[in-house]
């Protein structure tokens, strides 16, 4: 796989992560604060039910016990908590919706009527829930406070608000003790509750409702909704990776395609060495270099070789004496094609000398080579070492006139142009 695409599949894979956890933290926060919302729902119908009990006791019930004994129906004394006690009647009716709700296995909800001022110590506030009366007293607009809380084990929503302020049906309770009931002081003394005055917020509604079946639900919807994600998002990169693996394959075969053109624009089809074109921009390339040498050298009488045996055993000798030519060069050295029978060799050295050496020894070793033909094969060559800073085409044309001299002058030899 290209490196490109190896990139491209890392960016997607990246940009997956990304999007599946900002996607999974977005689920879960929704999911959990959906179940949050349905367990306020729960506490919002539950205090509502408390608001409701609480006008009843002050707007209905209180008004006719009073009326009974400005009717001297009920003695003035009387006082029953069970009729008169709203923190009474709501912590009974809590109690009771308690002891059904272990009857089927259901977690208790945690109700408290919590006062700085009780009369019964079951109604004392705690230091927390004194804080917040005092918070809901210096903040009257502020109607509620919730968190998510844990104990044993066990999660839970607490709420807290407060109840509604005083009212002059109150005060006939909570005022003076010279005001209330005799019956009243009889139970809890000329102390506890009293010294309340209108408009004062009295308690707080102190409750604690089980969260674990929401966060149940919740998890399970969570957990449901990721796991369908997930097993998306596997596929979409499944499909994307198998594109790209075929998009890669295809580019695989786009640039094989185009190595073995550009092959095929700078080697010669034949002999497999460089041709023409190639030598062309080579000896441009390395003109400037003082040590550049040019070797141009030909077959002699390659043309009867060619009638005498056919021109495929005229390939024949072009690839063999390619091959042993190559075989008695350096690395760094180069051969071409630049003509028929006609090649060319690029190399750098030191002095004229050193590249006599090397054509002297390539003509020796082309004239001992068996060509499995009977006619004797040889070369002619050409030598031109760059002076004064020939231009590539003045280099050519002093190698090519050596060439010419060594024709006239008896072929299987070299001359230095």
């Amino acid at each position: 796989m290209s490196l490109k695409n190896k990139k491209l599949i890392l960016f997607f894979s990246l940009l997956l992560i990304a999007g599946y956890v900002i996607i999974g933290i977005s689920i879960y926060e929704y999911t959990h604060k959906y179940a949050e919302d349905q367990n306020k729902k729960k506490l919002d119908q539950l205090l509502l039910n408390q608001e409701a009990l609480h006008s009843y006791l002050e707007d209905h019930l209180k008004p006719v016990i009073y009326k009974l004994k400005e009717e001297n129906k009920l003695y003035n004394d009387f006082f029953d908590p069970k009729v008169l006690s709203f923190t009474y009647i709501a912590r009974g009716i809590h109690q009771q919706l308690n002891v059904l709700r272990d009857e089927h296995n259901i977690t208790r909800i945690y109700y408290k009527l919590a006062t700085d001022n009780p009369r019964n110590s079951l109604n004392s506030a705690s230091a927390d829930e004194r804080n917040l009366l005092q918070y809901f007293r210096m903040n009257p607009d502020v109607k509620e406070y919730s968190s998510i809380i844990k104990e044993n084990n066990q999660n839970y929503i607490y709420y807290a608000m407060p109840v509604q302020p005083n009212k002059d049906s109150c005060m006939k309770c909570h005022s003076t003790s010279d005001k209330a009931p005799r019956e009243l002081v009889e139970q809890y003394g000329d102390k506890a509750g009293f010294g309340e005055k209108v408009g004062n917020i009295r308690a707080i509604i102190s409750l604690k409702m089980p969260f674990d079946d929401e966060l149940s639900e919740a998890n399970r919807i969570f957990y449901l909704i990721m796991g369908m994600f997930t097993l998306f998002l596997f596929m979409l990169f499944g499909i994307v990776l198998f594109f790209i693996r075929k998009l890669d394959y295809k580019q695989h075969i786009i640039e094989e395609k185009n190595k073995y053109l550009s092959i095929l624009a700078e080697r010669d089809g034949l002999t497999n060495v460089y041709n023409r074109r190639s030598f062309d921009t080579d000896l441009a390339n390395r003109i400037d270099n003082p040590t550049l040498t040019l070797v141009i050298f030909d077959i002699d009488y390659f043309k009867n070789i060619n009638d005498t045996y056919g021109h495929q055993a005229g390939d024949d000798i072009l690839i063999s004496l390619t091959s042993l030519i190559r075989t008695n060069l350096r690395e760094e050295d180069q051969l071409y094609r630049i003509g028929g029978e006609e090649f060319a060799i690029l190399t750098y050295k030191e002095n004229i000398e050193d590249a006599e050496q090397l054509v002297a020894r390539l003509i020796e070793k082309v004239s001992h080579y068996d060509f499995n033909i009977s006619q004797h094969i040889h070369i002619s060559a050409g030598i031109a070492q760059q002076s004064n800073g020939n231009s590539p085409l003045d280099l050519f044309k002093r190698a090519d006139d050596a060439l010419y001299r060594a024709k006239e002058e008896g072929r299987n030899c070299y001359r230095v142009g």
